[in-house]
């Protein structure tokens, strides 16, 4: 079987660079990416995938990952349409039509956000050609325009699957969309247990070369709006006249960036907030071992990789109300706690009762079991695949 695994994110989305040769071959194909791994795991079942990057890059282009699977660059066009463009690729739909069993979408806020776009494009061309499987990461719905909801529920209902990590966003999809049952798949992502795991707190803040006298709060993921930052931002300022041990450092590239240097340079914090940029698994596993509290704080919806490797790592967490992280993220757990989204007040909050109780959270957090391999993920995945092609779509 050939599965096409759709990167939703074109360069500005993600990445501060362009999709050129030099940035596809140095960064894209050394990463580590969930995508990468998904299409690893999935070639260990002897499946085929190709893992394909829209892009604003004119050319068409191969690219091996270091997994030894394919990258494919493929071109997009645009047509302007009210406050953002709609893109689409008349290529890559040709290409999977052509030369793939199964198109599955890897990324959920392509899914939900972009209406339409990329996604429903696709969907309206291949939903009578092959199988489409959708990834949803819930949230909150208030983008939902009168246009936005029916190309959404149209999209979505045309798809053979749709996977999510967070047992509310079950009920979203079924309510809102109107989404059967039986199109619905549970499915967690994933994480590299060999990687994420817990370890001595002070060898990891000396391996860093951290002051082991402070404390450290720690922010991993997309600079963007709609995930709490400047919140996150403002709290720590207030908290760090009372704190003075505290440290925020941040791991992530976005439109964000700048906003955050701004702040830091008008509040003289450059000693105190710290831009990381863009890290490794293997350097995050570390800053995880290494903190006292991991923020996950935004709007968006579906359980981040984030949260899951912050719970193995055993750090506490601070995370938002958004229909998936209340599974994992709850004092009853002792993993850590929850708030509703853009409430300093609960934030400041919650990070004194982390730093009082910290040690009490931290052996909590260690009985917590975590099952949620890469190996397991692309078994389920193959059962999805094996199921979709057993009902002869």
């Amino acid at each position: 079987m050939r599965v096409a695994l759709v990167s939703a994110f074109l360069e500005d989305q993600v990445y501060e660079h362009k999709l050129d040769d030099s940035f596809m071959e140095n960064t894209i194909c050394k990463e580590d990416h969930f995508y990468h791994r998904i299409a690893r795991a999935l070639s260990k079942k002897n499946i085929e995938v190709v893992v394909f990057y829209p892009s604003k890059e004119k050319i068409e282009k191969k690219f091996v990952h270091k997994f030894g699977h394919q990258i494919v660059r493929v071109p997009v066009k645009y047509i302007p349409f009210i406050h953002e463009p709609i893109v689409y690729s008349p290529r890559l739909v040709e290409i999977i039509k052509n030369e793939f069993d199964l198109c599955q979408f890897v990324s959920g806020y392509y899914v939900m956000y972009k209406v339409p776009d990329m996604f429903d494009y696709i969907v309206s061309k291949l939903h009578n050609q092959i199988p489409i499987i959708a990834r949803w990461a819930g949230g909150n719905h208030e983008w939902m325009t009168i246009l936005r909801k029916p190309i959404k529920k149209k999209s979505l209902n045309r798809c053979q699957k749709i996977l999510c990590s967070g047992k509310n966003e079950i009920s979203n999809l079924k309510e809102i969309f109107d989404i059967p049952s039986e199109k619905i798949s549970y499915l967690i992502n994933p994480i590299d247990l060999d990687i994420f795991k817990k370890k001595d707190k002070i060898k990891t803040q000396k391996q860093l070369g951290l002051d082991v006298e402070k404390k450290y709060f720690l922010y991993v993921g997309r600079l963007t709006i709609n995930k709490g930052i400047e919140e996150l931002l403002e709290a720590f300022k207030e908290i760090k006249k009372i704190k003075k041990e505290i440290i925020l450092i941040f791991i992530g590239d976005g439109p964000l960036k700048k906003e955050i240097t701004e702040f830091v340079k008008k509040y003289n914090l450059e000693n105190s907030i710290l831009l990381k940029g863009r890290c490794s698994h293997n350097e995050i596993s570390v800053y995880y071992n290494a903190s006292s509290i991991l923020f996950h704080i935004g709007t968006s919806g579906g359980l981040p990789n984030v949260v899951i490797e912050g719970i193995a790592s055993g750090l506490p967490i601070i995370a938002s109300y958004n229909g998936a992280n209340e599974d994992f993220v709850n004092e009853k757990l002792g993993t850590g706690i929850l708030i509703q989204p853009g409430n300093k007040s609960q934030l400041k909050d919650a990070i004194f009762m982390i730093l009082k109780n910290e040690e009490k959270f931290s052996k909590n957090i260690s009985n917590v079991t975590i099952n949620f391999t890469y190996e397991a993920f692309g078994e389920k995945l193959v059962e999805i695949y094996e199921s979709i092609k057993k009902n002869k779509f």
